[in-house]
C-alpha cells in the first residue's frame, strides 16, 4: 500500500501517523508500477504547491510517509530533476528546484502551441460521432460546474482535451501530449482549486467546443491557446507569451 500525497508536508510526519487511516491508499499493482505512482505523487505535490521552492525533501522522511522504500524515492527524484522540479546538491540533498515555477510555465506553453494545433486540426476533420461525443461531454462538464464538483470536472476536463487529441488523429501530437499527461493532470487540479478558474476555465472549453463543432480550425485554434496561457498567468501570476 502507498499513500499518496496530497495535503502532507514532508515536515508533518507526525500527523501523518496520526492521519493514515483516513489517507487515501491505492494497492499499486492494479493501476501502475510503485515508481510511477511515486513519482506522480510527487510531481503533484510540487506543481499544486504543496511542497515550496527551496524546500528540502528527504527520502526516508517521503519513504515513511508514503510506505516505500528509499529506492522508489529516489528514482523519482532523478525523473523529477530531469522535469527541473527538483535539484540534488552533493552532501546536502534534494530541494525543490527554485526554478520550478518556471518549468511549470514553459511545460504550459508548450502545451498550448500542442494543443492548439490539435483543436485546428480536429475542426477540419471532426466526424458526426465525435461532434456528439464533444456535445455530451461539454453538457456533463457544464452539470458538474452547476454542481461544484471540482473534483470530477479535472477529469471531465481532462477527457474534453482527449476527445479533440482524438478527433486530431494525429498520432505524433498525442505521442507529446501523452508525454506531459501527469504534469498537465498536477497542474489543473491546482488550476482548478481556485473557484473563479472552474467558471473562466468551462466558458473558454465552450469557446473551443463551439469552434471545433462549427469547423472553424484558426478560431478553434486561437481560442485554446488563449486559455492555455490564461489559466497559466492565473495560476502562475507570471506574464504569458
Amino acid at each position: 500500500m502507498i499513500c499518496l500525497i496530497y495535503d502532507i508536508s514532508v515536515n508533518e510526519l507526525g500527523e501523518v501517523k496520526e492521519m493514515s487511516e483516513s489517507l487515501f491508499s491505492i494497492k499499486t499493482e492494479q493501476i501502475k508500477s510503485l515508481r510511477d505512482v511515486v513519482l506522480e505523487s510527487l510531481r503533484e505535490a510540487i506543481v499544486t504547491g504543496r511542497f515550496k521552492p527551496g524546500e528540502h525533501l528527504k527520502e526516508r522522511e517521503l519513504a515513511e510517509i508514503m510506505g516505500v522504500s528509499t529506492t522508489p524515492i529516489k528514482e523519482a527524484f532523478r525523473m523529477l530533476g530531469y522535469e527541473g522540479l527538483v535539484e540534488t546538491i552533493p552532501r546536502k540533498g534534494t530541494f525543490v528546484s527554485e526554478l520550478a515555477e518556471t518549468s511549470i510555465q514553459e511545460v504550459q506553453m508548450l502545451r498550448a502551441s500542442i494543443e492548439g494545433l490539435c483543436a485546428k486540426l480536429a475542426a477540419v476533420k471532426l466526424t458526426e460521432e465525435q461532434a456528439e461525443q464533444l456535445s455530451e461531454q461539454i453538457n456533463y462538464m457544464e452539470q458538474l460546474l452547476s454542481e461544484n464538483k471540482a473534483e470530477q470536472l479535472v477529469e471531465e476536463n481532462t477527457k474534453f482535451h482527449q476527445l479533440i487529441r482524438e478527433a486530431a488523429s494525429n498520432p505524433m501530437i498525442s505521442q507529446i501530449l501523452e508525454n506531459i499527461s501527469s504534469f498537465d493532470q498536477a497542474f489543473r487540479k491546482r488550476a482548478l482549486m481556485e473557484k473563479n478558474e472552474l467558471y473562466d476555465g468551462f466558458n473558454e472549453h465552450k469557446q473551443i467546443y463551439e469552434a471545433i463543432i462549427s469547423k472553424n480550425p484558426d478560431q478553434a485554434e486561437a481560442v485554446t491557446k488563449q486559455h492555455i496561457l490564461r489559466t497559466a498567468h492565473d495560476v502562475l501570476n507570471v506574464k504569458m507569451k
